[in-house]
């Protein structure tokens, strides 16, 4: 699981920069969904299936 709190802005694309901690760990593919209170669920995808 991962937990924390980070501010970033979606850029001109529409692309959301992830903290290079948690990329890391994510790898390749993995799912990002709305959560609760205006967060992020990211997960990844062998843990999402």
């Amino acid at each position: 699981m991962f937990m924390g709190e980070f501010n970033h802005t979606i850029d001109a694309k529409g692309r959301l920069i992830i903290p290079s901690r948690f990329r890391e760990e994510l790898g390749q593919e993995f799912v990002m969904t709305k959560g609760l209170d205006g967060c992020l669920f990211v997960f990844p995808q062998n843990e999402w299936e």
